[in-house]
């Protein structure tokens, strides 16, 4: 499938330039020039305008550069199911994850995947998740990993975990608990009263730990008295294991941590609430049998969570 014509416009459309377009497309700016001089000539109406010496698209130039983009995205569909037709065993697989998701989530899960699909190449993408939508969308993602809630029409979210909020403190402040806790689905259950004069090192907002932590406050009508904002939940988590207060962390996250000195962890809060983890991809878009099998191992690597080594029954 030939786009050539629409993969000049969106190269002008991305860098505003005849020359960084040309050195994107690796042809010479007179042939850039050209062929945008014929195109508009053809289509009667100019596409581009100066501004100093960047290239800015006209409202014409918007219109053709929304469709090439609908038209680069089915050319990526299209020749993904022809390499599933065509190979059935090679092919690139671009997912995008939070960044602190991947360090401990997608080693062990890539190398998974690729003992089963060694022909298929993984290529990571580590940002935001609302940078991470936009490139699902613009399609170089084919599949996005989050907890974030996504409501775009055009995407497709598939469940695949749900999280819970977990306190985190050494086991020497865990034992002065005296056991004044239950088990609730499988966790100790803690109501975060019985620690309320402790320090609670807590992540700056917005984010996600910091919210579901001030929620758990609530819930259990707690007014945290001492406070220190730290920058990230390792760090948290290395303070509680020292003895020096309570951090917080995801149930799918505590697996990974590994301190020299041991750590409790309780589930706080409302009990009913989780957090979702998702897998997200372009609604009609084809999804090989290898991203199908990507799906089934991320989906197990997430449920492998196994609490119980931490806390013998």
């Amino acid at each position: 499938m030939n786009l050539k014509e629409q993969e000049y416009m969106l190269a002008l459309g991305r860098t505003g330039s005849l020359t960084g377009a040309a050195q994107q497309l690796c042809i010479t700016q007179p042939t850039l020039s050209v062929f945008l001089n014929n195109l508009e000539e053809r289509l009667g109406t100019q596409l581009f305008v100066r501004a100093g010496k960047k290239l800015v698209p006209t409202a014409a130039g918007r219109a053709y550069l929304s469709c090439a983009q609908r038209m680069e995205l089915l050319k990526i569909d299209f020749e993904t199911e022809l390499a599933e037709y065509v190979r059935g065993t090679k092919g690139v697989l671009h997912v995008g994850s939070l960044r602190h998701r991947s360090l401990y989530l997608m080693p062990r899960l890539i190398r998974q995947f690729q003992d089963l699909h060694p022909g298929v190449e993984v290529i990571l993408h580590e940002d935001s998740t609302v940078i991470l939508e936009k490139m699902l969308y613009g399609g170089e993602l084919d599949l996005l990993v989050t907890n974030q809630p996504l409501e775009n029409p055009a995407l497709t979210v598939q469940p695949i975990y749900q999280d819970r909020l977990l306190a985190v403190m050494g086991a020497a402040t865990a034992a002065q608990l005296n056991h004044n806790w239950q088990w609730k689905d499988g966790l100790p259950y803690l109501n975060l009263k019985s620690v309320a004069n402790e320090v609670f090192y807590l992540l700056p907002r917005p984010r996600s730990i910091r919210i579901l932590a001030e929620a758990a406050f609530r819930y259990s009508n707690v007014e945290p008295r001492h406070i220190q904002q730290i920058t990230n939940i390792d760090l948290g988590c290395q303070m509680a294991a020292e003895e020096l207060g309570i951090a917080f962390t995801m149930e799918s996250y505590h697996r990974y941590f590994n301190y020299l000195r041991p750590t409790k962890c309780f589930a706080i809060g409302d009990p009913a609430l989780r957090t979702g983890w998702n897998a997200v991809w372009r609604k009609n878009a084809v999804v090989p049998a290898y991203m199908q099998d990507f799906l089934q191992l991320l989906e197990d690597q997430m449920r492998d969570v196994r609490l119980d080594k931490f806390w013998p029954r």
